[in-house]
């Protein structure tokens, strides 16, 4: 059944495509003997500077004739909550289509959408899509039920396609009943960190207007300096904070699976986070009350579990938050605090809960501290699965309005975290991978990363659960237009030194003559902090990595002017297209073979050590680097090295008495600085 008159978002984009897909087998249905399993990895070294984008990942050859549909933008795949407990909901579906071809679409193509159960049937007809060019098309109205499952098929349909493999994709989905949540947000501050200071207070208005929906819980830390909050309860405050990996202050986290961009002056970087958590429903409600009984509090907490959730480490915490307090010292220059952290009950790693469907009441009651003010005190409670570490709901025992907020300090706005001065050795050693869906299938083999990410059969591994590989909005390559890319935050990215890695699916069929091509944006943030990408090739489905294709950092890296801000590339002008044939692996591998796949920093040799020592260390890419030697009392004693140096492994001698220095026997320091990692190891002069 056609349909007329449907809305048609066209986005237009200056394209240029070298490469795109070629069909996996030849017109006889048999693989070529030359053909390969191609796996690409990207890997990115984090210097906290800026945001790395790569988008419009292509491979093969391009043909004449060849439109496909990239992705439904609107239905989410698999199994999603949705903020009602039931009846039913409306979507108006867009299906995106692309021009992957060498030529404009013909005037014969159509793009039809079919869900069911529902007999949802509609298509329309599209002509002159130019190569390159992404449309993206509005169906009429869909009135879904909740808990219904539903099949969608998105395809076109061209007599002139060339290909006719990638034209068709299909997906499932089904809502089920679930609530409207309240949002947390967890910030992690200090009240000797001039960074916090001039960002908490657009935190505490952002807090104080939302507060029907937001809950927040402020954890103090007292690395950089004296802070009394952090004081009182210091052994919590660092539990959660080596629980999130914290390396910088202000951090905040927002459900425990989003971040907040720095600066907080910008209302953008508070309220998207918000807004993407916030109207994505969940299967559990809670609710809070408090009873204050002598020195105590005994809070009864209510527990709604509506529909199945996954398998997980489901976490209750019961936190004693106080809202507001002032009058006290902070070398930052601050003296008003809110949602100050306590105490959590029954400890940092929570009760353990089960989530089966059905209602569930919990009581607690816990000592209250008279330092406490009982008007500004109330509970606040959270269930957490601490597999990833996403928060499945919150709330809180009252609300108190604070009014007025004290308005921002008239300062120039921190930009970028105070950072912490030390290896986090501590830390709990989180290995997080984050897989794509398994119900959307396509044959589409470019990856424009307009669709559910990660895609289909790609895997993101990110060790910290902190920020990594994500999709951007907002920013497409030129290579196919479109709205979306995939990006990592490294601008917000404050653990210096961490690596995260991207893996694509597995290109099949691949001939030596092939290509593989990507767009990528960056721009330095300034010449010290230096982020890397490197990208490698699997020719054999994934299970070795042999050969580098990509290697840059820094400056090389850069396909835009330096910028202390938050980078989004503007223009076309601030991508850069790189092309690689398939047939130059065995002379990038060859090249690239002795170069170490990581930093390292080893233990001197020998040690203890008299006169002198060896220092060995290895760079995955080139670089500034100094080493430095500190006595016991932490004083910088010598410069060893202080230079550019290019990437491999290396040796550097130290001897004391060669330079000159007169040392006494004992333990002595050498620290490694370099743009991504910093290391530092403790050697003895033994005379």
């Amino acid at each position: 059944m056609s349909l007329k008159n449907l809305s048609i978002l066209i986005l237009i984009f200056s394209s240029l495509i070298i490469l795109s897909f070629i069909s996996l087998k030849d017109t006889s249905g048999n693989y070529d003997s030359g053909a390969r399993d191609v796996r690409l990895q990207f890997i990115v070294y984090n210097g906290y500077g800026n945001n790395l984008y790569i988008d419009n990942v292509l491979t093969g050859e391009r043909i004449s004739n060849d439109v496909t549909v990239t992705s439904i933008v609107n239905i989410p795949p698999d199994t999603v909550y949705s903020v009602f407990s039931s009846g039913s909901d409306t979507v108006s579906p867009v299906v995106s289509v692309a021009n992957i071809g060498n030529n404009n679409s013909s005037d014969t193509l159509r793009v039809y959408l079919n869900i069911n159960p529902g007999n949802f049937l509609f298509d329309t007809a599209v002509s002159g899509l130019s190569p390159g060019q992404t449309l993206f098309i509005r169906f009429p109205v869909f009135s879904y039920s909740i808990g219904t499952p539903y099949y969608i098929k998105a395809y076109v349909s061209d007599q002139a396609d060339s290909n006719y493999i990638n034209d068709t994709l299909y997906q499932y989905n089904i809502s089920l009943p679930g609530f409207r949540r309240n949002v947390l947000y967890e910030e992690f501050t200090s009240n000797a960190s001039p960074a916090c200071a001039n960002n908490n207070s657009f935190l505490n208005i952002f807090s104080n207007t939302n507060i029907q929906s937001v809950n927040t819980i402020v954890y103090h830390t007292g690395i950089l300096g004296n802070d009394t909050f952090y004081t009182y309860n210091p052994e919590q405050n660092d539990a959660r904070r080596r629980f999130y990996f914290i390396a910088g202050v202000p951090t905040t986290f927002v459900d425990g699976v989003l971040s907040v961009a720095i600066p907080y002056g910008d209302s953008v970087n508070l309220y998207t986070p918000y807004r993407r958590r916030y109207n994505r429903g969940t299967p559990v409600s809670i609710n809070v009350s408090d009873e204050f009984i002598g020195d105590s509090v005994r809070s009864t907490i209510n527990v709604n579990v509506i529909s199945p959730l996954p398998e997980g480490d489901y976490r209750l915490r019961i936190n004693a938050v106080e809202r507001y307090k002032t009058n006290v010292s902070a070398i930052n220059g601050e003296t008003e605090f809110y949602d100050i952290f306590r105490r959590m009950y029954p400890d940092t790693t929570g009760f353990i809960i089960t989530l089966s469907p059905g209602n569930y009441e919990y009581s607690y009651t816990y000592y209250k501290d008279p330092v406490w003010n009982d008007s500004m005190l109330y509970t606040s409670v959270f269930i957490q699965d601490d597999n990833f570490r996403e928060i499945i709901n919150s709330a809180k025992s009252r609300e108190i309005i604070i009014n007025p907020v004290k308005p921002p300090p008239a300062l120039p706005y921190s930009n970028k975290s105070d950072l912490f001065n030390g290896n986090f050795a501590d830390f709990i050693n989180y290995n997080f991978p984050v897989t794509g869906t398994d119900s959307v299938f396509s044959a589409l083999n470019v990856e424009l990363f307009e669709a559910v990410f990660p895609p289909l059969n790609w895997k993101v591994f990110n060790r910290d659960g902190f920020i990594t590989f994500d999709q951007y909005i907002g920013a497409n390559g030129p290579t196919i237009s479109g709205l979306r890319s995939a990006y990592i935050n490294l601008f917000n990215y404050n653990i210096i030194g961490q690596r995260d890695s991207m893996y694509s699916k597995v290109y099949d069929g691949l001939l030596q003559t092939d290509s593989i091509e990507f767009d990528y944006a960056y721009a330095q943030y300034n010449s010290s902090n230096i982020d890397s990408l490197i990208v490698k090739i699997s020719t054999d489905g994934g299970q070795t990595f042999p050969a580098e294709i990509f290697r840059r950092g820094g400056l090389q890296l850069a396909t835009a002017p330096q910028t202390s801000s938050s980078f989004v590339p503007q223009n076309n002008t601030q991508w850069r297209k790189f092309s690689f044939s398939l047939q130059d692996i065995v002379s990038v591998n060859n090249g690239f073979e002795n170069v170490p796949s990581g930093f390292r920093l080893s233990q001197n040799f020998p040690n203890p050590f008299n006169p002198a020592t060896k220092i060995n260390f290895d760079l995955p890419v080139s670089g500034n680097v100094s080493i430095k030697v500190y006595d016991i009392t932490g004083k910088e004693i010598f410069v060893i090295i202080n230079e550019f140096v290019p990437a491999g492994a290396h040796t550097v001698d130290f001897n004391p008495t060669e330079k000159g220095l007169a040392l006494s026997s004992g333990v002595y320091f050498y620290r490694l600085i370099s743009a991504g990692f910093a290391d530092t190891k403790r050697m003895i002069l033994l005379k």
